[in-house]
């Protein structure tokens, strides 16, 4: 069983993709089944039947539909013409519960060769589909592709982009794909694959709307617990013959979470030069109690970093006055670090000499405001 490491770019359409609340909506991962050990199906995604091949590889078989995306595509079963009523429904375990009044933003790539697009049917439900003892004909799914494809265009390789907004109740576990028409279609002549025609799957996502909704933070384990259902075939025959006689509890799955901003606050302090001893970087006693005081508000607050700048005025050289901002700003963090745990670590010291004045060097008192070291404290609250 392959688990691929996901990377999210920051390109806004990939930045919703990592959102997705879909696992696996693009069907490239490949379940690797108990019975016979093939990768025949897709990871999270299960059929109600696997009497017939709902998992393609447009890139080793001969078909006549090329994957939208990546190779993988599902083939869903819409109708028989030997048989009336057949259906084939896919379904697949949320990575995140739906936060009740909240809309997400579902798309799908869709595909087919005969006219059944407009009875593509989403169904949301609290218990496993693979459960479900209802005839078809008496489940009413929550969204219709028919109203999606209002708003569809269709690409190059005829795969129709279908998109709704859902509105959340809150008891949303398991979203489950397929033709929940009630009278099967008439006049289809042509099939897919012997007396059974089909629709094509690709590219499922499911979105919140609110940009602040993040996945919840058990999705990653979530997911890993979903790709390690891998009964296909008979054994999910039985699965399923069990599941409809005894369904277990249902076990809700942990909301989405909101992103919390944090807003960011900035604090300066500016040490005169009179808190040093004259043309050197030690602090002065005088000096101390300043630097107390600020060290105690520092330990009440969640500290993002810290920028210590050193500054002179322009008398004396250039390489002299490096230095002696740079030493200056050293022992002010120096002794901030010695009264904050952790601070050093978050600490930026700099020298800019008398490069970066905030008076005239050409009087006294500019040259004494020029003289002096500046705290910036970057913190959250």
């Amino acid at each position: 069983m392959k688990v691929p490491l996901v990377f999210c770019f920051i390109f806004l359409g990939i930045q919703a993709w990592c959102q997705n609340l879909i696992p696996n909506g693009g069907f490239e991962d490949e379940n690797i089944c108990t019975e016979y050990v093939r990768n025949c199906a897709p990871e999270a995604w299960i059929a109600t039947s696997l009497h017939a091949n709902y998992y393609f590889d447009a890139a080793i078989m001969e078909h006549t539909v090329a994957a939208h995306g990546g190779t993988h595509y599902l083939g869903i079963t819409a109708g028989s013409l030997g048989m009336v009523g057949i259906r084939n429904f896919v379904r697949s375990r949320l990575l995140c519960g739906l936060q009740e009044g909240h809309q997400y933003k579902l798309v799908m790539f869709v595909y087919a060769q005969t006219p059944v697009l407009d009875s593509i049917g989403v169904y949301f439900s609290e218990q496993d589909y693979l459960c479900e003892k209802r005839y078809f004909r008496h489940i009413v799914p929550q969204l219709w592709s028919i109203d999606g494809m209002k708003r569809s265009a269709e690409d190059t390789r005829n795969w129709k982009k279908v998109e709704w907004l859902y509105t959340a109740n809150g008891t949303e576990g398991f979203i489950t794909i397929g033709n929940y028409k009630r009278i099967d279609y008439k006049g289809i002549n042509k099939t897919d694959t012997r007396s059974e025609y089909y629709f094509y799957v690709d590219d499922v996502s499911l979105t919140p709307v609110d940009s602040t909704e993040q996945l919840c933070p058990q999705a990653d384990s979530i997911k890993s617990a979903i790709y390690l259902e891998n009964e296909r075939h008979s054994i999910l025959d039985r699965k399923i013959y069990a599941l409809r006689r005894q369904p277990p509890p249902i076990i809700p799955l942990p909301k989405t979470a909101e992103k919390k901003f944090k807003i960011q606050k900035i604090d300066t302090l500016v040490i005169p030069d009179i808190f040093f001893a004259t043309a050197s970087y030690e602090l002065s006693p005088v000096s101390f109690h300043l630097l107390d005081s600020f060290a105690n508000k520092i330990t009440t607050y969640q500290v993002d970093s810290m920028i210590v700048e050193g500054h002179t005025d322009s008398i004396g050289k250039l390489a002299y006055n490096e230095n002696l901002s740079k030493n200056r700003a050293m022992s002010v963090k120096n002794y901030l670090v010695n009264k904050v745990a952790d601070l050093n670590e978050k600490s930026v010291t700099r020298g800019f000499a008398y490069l970066r004045p905030v008076a005239s060097n050409s009087t006294p008192k500019g040259r004494q405001m020029n003289r002096r070291v500046e705290i910036i404290l970057y913190r959250e609250e």
